[in-house]
């Protein structure tokens, strides 16, 4: 196997790499790129280092943030893989003080967080701590190579960078507006008179089919979206009893958020409807391939990113749904009116 050959399969597959030209042929003579792995279980820092020389690089292995903080001192570091729990600092507070220290000597350094279980407040959290990537244990190489080839776009191709500058964006927003959904609705509500496309970007280009009327012929009302922001909140509370798995409901739960997201003229891709499930990302995935395979849900590609897809509610579960909803809100509001 020779380097022209290597050069150029990684051409084919992956486009926003660099021109194939001589001096990209020659990186590969240069010395392997170190890559910080900061986790206290020694095990998985051995396996993460393991599949970092498959991939061509070299790791150096930090079981807690002081020495993590020591290595990156001492190496040309630009890359660290950090995991989110760690005993007496956590991951997003390593983060944020490597990120001051590379700052302040004018270095570039990029973070992939690593989580054994992902919830949505963790992925929360990596975003704003503007890490690159989020990565579920256990790690699969191809996932890890993934994630370093997304790392060399942001330094080698302005147009890749833009792109995932633009889908990191993207993506925080979607975050922000669940995070705002389930644990304080009355900020979103502050916000409604904003325009959509101030709030949550543009929306995307495509049939989207219209929202389906309630059982007295009428579209939903603003008391029916408050109703089911409610029942939400609920199932978050309801899902914490048990630590998140033996409470929770997560076909519920996503099936509400896309109803909620219809009602207010939003749109929800594949992985913000994953984090609203609240189960961990790969179960979620699961899940939405098991609601789009028996005709529950629909997935949709976004016109403006064929990389990205969009859920919807099959429109002949929506009707029902939206019945029942009402139904139920009726219901509790019935004592009230008496």
């Amino acid at each position: 196997m020779t380097i022209n050959w290597r050069t150029r399969l990684g051409a084919i597959l992956n486009p926003l790499a660099m021109p194939i030209d001589e001096a990209n042929m020659r990186v590969e003579e240069l010395p392997p790129e170190p890559v910080l792995v900061v986790d206290d279980d020694e095990d998985w820092g051995k396996e993460c280092g393991f599949n970092l020389r498959t991939l061509g690089y070299e790791p150096l292995i930090a079981r807690n943030p002081d020495e993590a903080l020591a290595l990156f001192m001492e190496n040309e570091i630009s890359i660290a893989i950090v995991d989110y729990n760690m005993p007496g600092q956590d991951g997003i507070t390593l983060i944020r003080e490597l990120s001051q220290i590379a700052e302040a000597q004018a270095r570039k350094l990029h973070f992939i967080m690593a989580s054994g279980y992902a919830t949505k407040d963790v992925a929360i959290d990596a975003m704003r701590a503007s890490a690159v990537d989020f990565l579920e244990k256990p790690i699969r190489q191809v996932d890890l190579r993934k994630a370093l080839q997304r790392i060399k776009g942001l330094r080698h191709t302005p147009a890749a960078r833009e792109v995932l500058l633009n889908t990191m964006s993207s993506l925080s927003s979607e975050l922000q507006r669940l995070s705002q959904l389930i644990d304080d609705p009355a900020q979103l509500s502050s916000s409604a008179g904003a325009p959509a496309e101030a709030r949550h970007g543009p929306p995307p280009q495509g049939p989207f089919p219209a929202l389906a009327e309630t059982p007295g012929g009428e579209l939903p009302t603003p008391a029916l979206a408050d109703f089911i922001r409610d029942l939400l909140k609920k199932e978050t509370k309801r899902r914490g009893i048990g630590g998140g798995d033996l409470f929770g409901d997560p076909a519920w739960e996503m099936l509400l958020d896309l109803l909620l997201a219809k009602i207010e003229g939003h749109t929800v891709s594949v992985s913000s409807a994953c984090i609203a499930s609240g189960a961990p990302m790969s179960t979620a995935l699961r899940l939405v391939r098991r609601l789009v395979g028996e005709g529950v849900l629909c997935k949709l590609p976004d016109e403006t990113d064929r990389r990205r897809h969009f859920l919807i509610i099959n429109p002949k579960f929506e009707q029902p749904l939206l019945e029942y909803l009402s139904e139920q809100m009726r219901y509790r509001a019935a004592p009230d009116a008496g």
